[in-house]
């Protein structure tokens, strides 16, 4: 397994010390153990797991720059894609949340596995967490299918005026509808990458969403209304 990651991050052109390729492919390994018993992932074989999961994540290695230190990953589910860049970069600090209990669960065995230190796990809500974490974060990461407007007024508060919001979607669809989120917000989209994987070639599009100035407190609103009413 190891041989055909190491070829998928070739393809790629993503450069990975090889004791941190170790560690990876000893998450992988778990994880698709793991899987078997609990529900962590459609994916079911190893190597779409190494490509859709492991791959897709380290694309985002191509966009985070040196003096970003601090990163929250919110919806991580079983750590994608921030264990996987926690990983990839010891020296940099990750918090990462899922509102499931048993994805957490799953991600703390990983890291005492693993014996990473730069990495801690929350399962509460964004809209609970964001209190001692507002504006702390200098990158927030999340990778899913909620709708950009939605999940911009959950991750927004958690970053630094200056600091990037890097969601991962599947097209650009949703930027139009997103405008007046991200003027309320005080974001811009600074860039838009567009990258693919290397073995099925699916494309992927990262947002480079770059906040302006604080936002204000009264974001994110209570639990449910982002997504009744968004902005």
């Amino acid at each position: 397994m190891k041989d055909y990651f190491c070829n998928l991050l070739l393809k790629s052109e993503i450069s990975v010390e090889n004791d941190r390729i170790d560690k990876m492919t000893e998450f992988l390994n778990f994880l698709y153990e793991k899987n078997k018993v609990v529900n962590l992932t459609a994916i079911r074989d190893k190597k779409g797991m190494a490509e859709k999961h492991f791959v897709d994540s380290l694309l985002l290695t191509k966009i985070i720059g040196k003096d970003e230190k601090k990163l929250v990953d919110i919806g991580t589910g079983a750590g994608f894609p921030g264990l996987v860049l926690a990983i990839y970069y010891p020296e940099k600090e990750f918090l990462l949340v899922d509102s499931v209990r048993k994805k957490i669960d799953f991600i703390n065995e990983v890291v005492e596995k693993l014996q990473l230190k730069n990495v801690k796990t929350s399962f509460e809500r964004a809209e609970e967490l964001i209190n001692g974490n507002r504006e702390t974060f200098d990158i927030a990461l999340c990778r899913g299918v909620a709708n950009l407007r939605v999940i911009l007024e959950y991750m927004i508060p958690f970053v630094k005026t200056g600091g990037r919001f890097l969601p991962q979607k599947l097209n650009l669809n949703e930027l139009e509808e997103s405008e007046n989120a991200l003027k309320i917000l005080n974001s811009s989209v600074e860039d838009i990458y567009k990258l693919s994987l290397p073995e099925c070639g699916d494309e992927r599009i990262i947002f480079g969403i770059r906040k302006i100035k604080k936002t204000d407190t009264k974001y994110p609103r209570k639990t449910g209304i982002p997504a009744k009413k968004p902005l």
